[in-house]
């Protein structure tokens, strides 16, 4: 029996998933990808903002994107949109999002954004 033609497509996007998953610390289960027209692909993140947890979401004609998780009907918040290249090599993708979250964290007032070298 032969395996169908987009299993090899959709094997190489849940490894590319599961990839940018692992950079980020994330388990592969609290990610899903879906090869097919759209192609799209999400990652669930421990990290917070107004409370929400947020998520990294991909599509193939849109690149990825950090949003905060919507709550019941209404649309992810967009926080930050990397459209080009629209499937960079995981590393970078990992390197965007740990920045867009350093950026985006509150520092204590006099805070040099220095780690703590003691």
């Amino acid at each position: 029996m032969k395996p169908d033609p987009g299993h090899v497509e959709a094997a190489a996007l849940r490894d590319y998933v599961e990839t940018v998953a692992e950079l980020l610390r994330v388990e592969p289960a609290a990610s899903w990808s879906e090869c097919g027209s759209p192609s799209t692909a999400y990652i669930a993140l421990a990290a917070r903002r107004a409370g929400r947890f947020l998520m990294l979401s991909w599509t193939d004609g849109g690149g990825w994107c950090l949003a905060v998780e919507p709550d019941g009907v209404e649309e992810p918040a967009v926080l930050v949109r990397w459209p080009e290249p629209a499937r960079p090599r995981p590393a970078v993708v990992a390197r965007r999002v740990h920045e867009a979250l350093t950026e985006a964290a509150p520092h204590p007032q006099g805070s040099t954004h220095e780690p703590d070298s003691r």
